[in-house]
């Protein structure tokens, strides 16, 4: 007696009910989702999921790069996953089929100077300091979140003040890329300089709610991500931050620079790397271990330093055990 095969559409609905119930937030992955499932629908109707009408819909869209035709491919293939505990007869598409589903720019690592440059800089150039008073405070108050704590911009910006325990300096990010939610302890510095941007703010705009914004803009909700990134880019320029690749720094590589200090520092005391990439994958909210392991192989001084420690490695073997 042959299987029985739901309408792929209903089978995608299931797998993105489930993944959402695991705490995920996806949406442009259930946006190709669901139109894989229709695709299959059309061209494959009862049949379970096959490698052939996988790659068919994958590269069925003209005019994009090879690299988004395996984006697309891993994103059925882990459907194809899921689907295969129920079914045996899912086909799942081997792993770089069509080559990297992803291309990552290098990170632009903020040297210290840089960034107290920077937050100096928010301070004494607010152009509509008129209009806004708390422009200055407001931004350096931003960077220096994401600079001393690794967040990533989207979570500063989403912050309430419900959030933000600055009795015990802990932050209670919410709805995070990967994760509901976990805790972000900061440092007595940073706790201390939130805290004085609270008090200016209630000074200046009244006490707020704990539903509230914690970063508030002059309306009084939560400040765009696109008001950010367009006085970040202003105080680049003032700053004159000016890269010699030509690669202009975004406000994520202040996060970058955040985990690269912290392995970096790991490889300075002798620690164990293994658990140092643990702390800051937990601390960070990383879904996978790769992804902070990927600092070590795209981020130059951190290769640097993992190559002087395999050539120690390497020279305490051979000379049994003398360095």
């Amino acid at each position: 007696m042959s299987k029985k095969t739901l309408a792929m559409s209903s089978l995608v609905e299931r797998y993105i009910a489930y993944r959402r119930s695991l705490g995920y937030r996806i949406h442009s992955e259930a946006y190709l989702l669901r139109s894989f499932g229709q695709y299959a629908d059309n061209h494959a109707a009862g049949r379970p999921l096959t490698v052939e009408v996988a790659l068919q819909w994958a590269t069925n869209c003209k005019g994009k790069k090879r690299i988004y035709h395996a984006k697309r491919l891993d994103v059925v293939r882990s459907l194809a996953r899921y689907l295969a505990v129920f079914d045996d007869r899912t086909e799942i598409p081997m792993r770089g089929l069509l080559g990297r589903s992803y291309d990552r720019i290098p990170p632009y690592i903020f040297a210290p100077a840089e960034i107290s440059l920077l937050l100096g800089t928010c301070l004494t150039y607010a152009p509509s300091f008129k209009r806004d008073p708390m422009t200055g405070l407001r931004n350096a108050t931003v960077i220096g979140l994401l600079a001393c704590t690794g967040m990533r911009i989207g979570e500063v910006l989403a912050l309430k003040n419900e959030h933000v325990d600055l009795d015990e300096g802990v932050l209670r990010v919410c709805h995070s890329k990967n994760l509901p939610m976990r805790l972000v302890p900061v440092s007595d510095s940073a706790r201390i300089s939130l805290l004085n941007y609270r008090i200016a703010r209630d000074r200046q705009f009244g006490n707020a709610d704990q539903a509230d914004p914690f970063i508030r803009s002059p309306r009084g909700g939560h400040l765009p991500y696109t008001t950010m990134r367009c006085a970040f880019d202003q105080l680049l320029k003032r700053a004159n931050l000016n890269p010699e690749n030509g690669r202009k720094p975004r406000l994520h590589d202040l996060r970058h620079t955040f985990a690269c200090n912290h392995l970096l520092r790991a490889y300075q005391e002798d620690c164990n790397i293994d658990d140092a990439v643990h702390e800051l994958s937990v601390y960070l909210g990383h879904a996978t271990l790769t992804s902070t392991y990927w600092y070590l192989s795209s981020v130059p001084i951190l290769m640097q330093q993992c190559s002087k420690r395999s050539e120690s490695s390497i020279k305490r073997a051979r000379l049994g055990g003398e360095s």
